[in-house]
């Protein structure tokens, strides 16, 4: 290979590796659709929070729903922690928050509430 075709090929690799210490964020289409969904719903709802350093966005309902399975179909881990006020399954959001599903109240009985937290930098 070529010293010129070598330097364009690392060049190229550098470029697309993420930089130390960012985080990768989803920026596909649908990504970017049910971010900005959860984002809508939060400040048409007044389920927007700022805290120390972020703004905390929380989406729940249809909303929440379309963002988890959304986040099923790409294959995000799930998580399942059992937490003082019941059982929940999170799937993170690349790079800004998580979605979850409460899947059992503080006694244990099933039910199912969904929501989103997206988190932005102040």
């Amino acid at each position: 290979m070529h010293k010129s075709a070598t330097l364009a090929l690392a060049i190229a690799l550098a470029l697309s590796m993420p930089a130390p210490g960012r985080a990768l964020i989803d920026v596909r289409p649908d990504g970017l659709k049910f971010y900005s969904w959860c984002v809508s719903q939060a400040k048409d709802k007044n389920s927007v929070y700022v805290l120390d350093r972020h703004v905390l966005y929380r989406c729940r309902e249809d909303v929440a729903i379309s963002y988890f399975n959304y986040l099923g179909v790409r294959h995000v881990h799930d998580e399942v922690a059992d937490e003082p006020d019941g059982t929940f399954v999170y799937r993170r959001i690349e790079g800004v928050g998580r979605c979850w599903n409460k899947i059992s109240d503080e006694l244990g009985n099933p039910v199912s509430y969904y929501g989103c937290d997206v988190y932005v930098a102040i």
